[in-house]
């Protein structure tokens, strides 16, 4: 199909689009695999600096929440709030305003340290407030949300995000309170809610990452708790919980940078987890921005591209003349030669392949004006020799005629062995010399073998005789002229010698799996396997020499009409006879005439 294409097509455009091509895409495949290499390299050293930059911040916060879990410790330890939280239900209102004042007394000393908490709450374990600092307050909802996820972690501290009533959004710590006696013996709740705008504003607000960089906090729910971005809500999943769900399979893998997509943008994602607040400090770079010096280094690359096309081009279209041109001069001088022309000469005094093309077609003409003029000879000669074999044409109608005569002659002497021996004879001299077609019908060819038959009755009389065994159905059916006698002649000549009884020839014509099978078998002598093998491949001795030529003649007829499938078979034992299978086609009438 290709071949059939380019063959279509003129050798200038083919050396155009071959030139360009092998020029330009490899110039291409380069390109885009140094532009492909840079953005990987680029992406790579920028995904190892953003998670380097997210491990610093992770610390720094870390050490900011641990200001505030100190802060906690010293308030779920203090004496008072253990006596308190122990003696809550026993004491009166006077009782707790003492303590009440006294908590606010050791809080007072920590004065920069409360500058970023909204809400402070101390909760009994029935859920009444023992403390709270007065800011601010949590929802009631908030806090039962925040009792649950302790629960659920075993009493473990829990980081999550959290709205005062006076719509303050913040980063809530949340802890129970046990007793610095016994340990399993729970006292209450600690809630301390950090305002949010602590760590986006204060923390990492002014961490440069590149432009439209994004920085947030995310639980292990995927809940965003902080963001400096306010297009990226806090208190809810981002993208749906996409992002810690693409966290977490890459986790798995130990990969911390990876490409995500978000608002139908492209970005490249980074992470640092916190596993004392059990959080992810996430960042996210937009790949615009990352590929803004690849971007200019693939222009840069297109321009050069275009500068090797456009000389490509001109290189192609010298090139491509240098061969075209003097191939349309060719292609000139074949028309004047096909008009008849033969004094056309073409000269080209280069020394490349289209020279020696122009030195050889002029030797070709010259050939050619010779052969013409050796052809018209031939042709005279021709039409003497035509003559002469119409001349031989009356010998054959001459000797058919003769035997006819002779025929009559010993019918008139009633001679009848003589006659009816001619009479076959004469048949099989017109079935052979005089009918022409290759393909006949079997019940002719059986016609043939009987006038062959009767010959040889006159020979050897009665030292044999032929048994017939044939489906009715074949008789019409196409097969090879001339092919049984050589057979029956070798079955004759070869299988009666050295016998003591009359020699039984059987000719059989069967159909088997589509194929017409004639089988001629005969009870004489046999022969070993080797001989017949031997006699198959055409390696003959001298005794019976024609015998055993006709039936390597047979063969090569068989497999040049039909194939290699088809032919002779023979299998024979010594004292036993032999048998010759005869395989053909099975081919009807109508179909065998064509084929003749």
């Amino acid at each position: 199909m290709l071949n059939a294409l380019l063959r279509n097509t003129s050798i200038k455009s083919r050396l155009i689009v071959s030139f360009l091509v092998l020029s330009i895409l490899p110039l291409t495949i380069t390109a885009h695999f140094a532009y492909t290499k840079s953005s990987k390299a680029i992406n790579s050293k920028i995904g190892t600096y953003s998670v380097e930059i997210m491990d610093q911040l992770k610390n720094n916060i870390r050490s900011e929440n641990k200001k505030f879990e100190y802060l906690s410790d010293q308030i779920m330890m203090d004496k008072l709030v253990q006596t308190g939280l122990t003696n809550f239900a026993a004491i009166d209102d006077s009782a707790k305003r003492e303590n009440t004042l006294n908590i606010n007394q050791m809080l007072g000393e920590k004065f920069d340290l409360l500058k970023p908490i909204k809400a402070l709450q101390i909760n009994t374990v029935s859920g009444d407030v023992f403390y709270d600092i007065g800011y601010d307050y949590l929802l009631e909802e908030d806090i039962e949300r925040i009792k649950r996820m302790i629960a659920e972690k075993k009493g473990e501290d829990v980081w999550t995000f959290a709205s005062t009533k006076g719509g303050f959004r913040t980063v809530v710590l949340g802890r129970e309170i046990h007793s610095r006696h016994d340990f399993t013996d729970h006292l209450g709740y600690l809630f301390i809610a950090v305002d949010e705008a602590f760590y986006s504003d204060s923390v990492y607000m002014d961490v440069n990452m590149g432009v439209g960089t994004d920085l947030f906090i995310m639980d292990a729910s995927g809940n965003v708790l902080s963001s400096r971005n306010p297009q990226i809500a806090t208190g809810e999943p981002f993208a749906d919980g996409g992002m810690i769900r693409q966290i977490a399979l890459h986790e798995k893998d130990g990969i911390r940078a990876f490409p995500y997509s978000w608002n139908d943008q492209a970005y490249l994602a980074a992470y640092a987890y916190d596993i004392y607040a059990k959080w992810y400090l996430t960042s996210i770079i937009p790949q615009s921005y990352l590929n803004e010096e690849t971007g200019a280094l693939r222009n840069e690359i297109m321009i050069i591209c275009g500068i090797c096309f456009i000389i490509a081009v001109i290189a192609t279209l010298i090139i491509s003349s240098s061969i075209s041109t003097p191939m349309n001069k060719l292609i000139l001088a074949m028309e004047q030669v096909k008009k008849g022309d033969l004094s056309t000469d073409i000269r080209d005094g280069n020394r490349d392949e289209i020279g020696y093309l122009f030195n050889r077609f002029n030797k070709m003409v010259k050939q050619i004006e010779s052969l013409i003029a050796k052809m018209e000879t031939e042709q005279k000669l021709k039409r003497a020799t035509e003559l002469q074999m119409l001349q031989a044409q009356i010998n054959p109608h001459f000797l058919f005629n003769t035997l006819n005569s002779l025929k009559w002659t010993a019918a008139i002497s009633q001679a009848d062995s003589v006659r009816d021996g001619l009479g076959a004879l004469a048949e099989l001299l017109r079935s052979t010399i005089v009918d022409k077609k290759e393909m006949i019908r079997l019940r002719d060819e059986l016609k043939n073998v009987e006038h062959y038959i009767l010959i040889q009755k006159i020979r050897y009389g009665t030292s044999f005789h032929v048994r017939y065994e044939i489906d009715d159905r074949l008789l019409d059916c196409k097969m090879i002229k001339f092919l049984l006698q050589p057979i029956v002649e070798n079955a004759i000549l070869h299988g009666q010698q050295g016998i003591g009884h009359e020699e039984t020839v059987t000719i059989r014509c069967e159909e088997t799996g589509g194929r017409l099978q004639i089988t001629i078998r005969d009870d004489g002598i046999g022969m070993e396997e080797a001989k017949a093998e031997r006699l198959l491949a055409g390696k003959v001795s001298s005794e019976h020499r024609l015998a055993n030529i006709g039936i390597t003649n047979v063969q090569e007829r068989i497999k040049l009409h039909f194939g290699a499938d088809y032919g002779l078979q023979i299998r024979s034992r010594p004292g036993e006879g032999t048998a010759v299978i005869i395989t053909m086609p099975l081919i009807a009438g109508e179909e065998g005439d064509s084929h003749a």
